[in-house]
């Protein structure tokens, strides 16, 4: 069982090397840094490193830095792809994840079509336009209010969103190098669209897989708090840990370092017993 873990990461230098060396000894890893990060992990065989993207909040450089991740592991043919942020940590052994992903061909990813019954992901994401760089002038801003007031973007065709953190098959990362392939425009539709990659990945699954819904999980298999805040989703503590290890995702999200390092170091703790048994 090949399993590939991508990586999207920025910040919490201890806390990012710990989770790679966690993972690496299991899985080959392919981490994307953001450009704007002065992040110095250490060298391993079977971890990757790229820092070619800016990767704002909510920017379309998300989506870039994504392919561009499942590009370099999809030249090396993996059984799953699983995409977490520097944030994430596994909430189960690797051995547990593994096993949870053998002779299953399953697609886990949330996804559900816009507009949705809670109103998220939110339709004017697909309607208007945004820029990534929130510090534009008054005038543009002014300019894009108007554009978006009188001439709103056209629906082409029916949109699915979702949460970005996804565990294709290899099949899967196929279809969706296919779609791009063989419809041009399709990147360029997101272009303009604020946090396209809760949006991107989930249409063009959506439309591979039409007549093959029974392979699709509407699931992301991670732990996430939207609901308790402080922060939306929440940053989790010690608090959470009964919530979290009583959970059946094999990740959770999000952690810093900065806020609760005792919860880190509890969830380490747990997974690192339950390996030794």
């Amino acid at each position: 069982m090949r399993i590939a873990i991508l990586m999207l990461v920025h910040n919490n230098e201890q806390q990012v090397q710990r989770l790679i060396n966690h993972l690496s000894n299991d899985f080959d890893i392919y981490i994307h840094i953001d450009k704007r990060s002065k992040l110095k992990i250490n060298k391993y065989l079977n971890v990757f490193f790229y820092k070619k993207y800016k990767t704002y909040w909510g920017s379309y450089n998300l989506v870039l830095a994504t392919l561009y991740l499942l590009r370099k592991a999809f030249k090396n043919i993996y059984d799953r792809y699983i995409l977490i942020s520097g944030q994430d940590l596994p909430i189960k052994t690797n051995n547990e994840i593994i096993k949870y992903f053998q002779n299953n061909n399953t697609e886990y990813i949330n996804i559900r079509k816009i507009p949705t019954s809670d109103g998220w992901p939110t339709m004017d994401r697909l309607t208007a336009y945004t820029l990534d760089n929130k510090n534009i002038c008054r005038i543009k801003r002014k300019l894009l209010y108007i554009i978006n007031k009188y001439f709103p973007r056209k629906l082409e065709y029916d949109f699915y969103g979702g949460s970005q953190w996804t565990n294709y098959t290899h099949n899967c990362v196929k279809r969706i190098f296919d779609y791009l392939k063989n419809d041009k425009k399709y990147i360029l539709r997101f272009f303009w669209t604020s946090c396209a990659d809760e949006i991107f990945f989930q249409t063009i699954i959506a439309k591979s897989y039409e007549r093959e819904n029974e392979k699709i999980q509407n699931a992301d298999l991670r732990y996430i708090d939207w609901h308790s805040g402080p922060e939306y989703p929440k940053i989790l503590r010690k608090e959470d840990f009964e919530k979290i290890t009583y959970s059946n995702a094999l990740f959770a999200r999000k952690f810093d370092e900065n806020v609760d390092k005792e919860i880190i170091d509890k969830i380490y703790m747990k997974i690192g017993e339950l390996r030794n048994c």
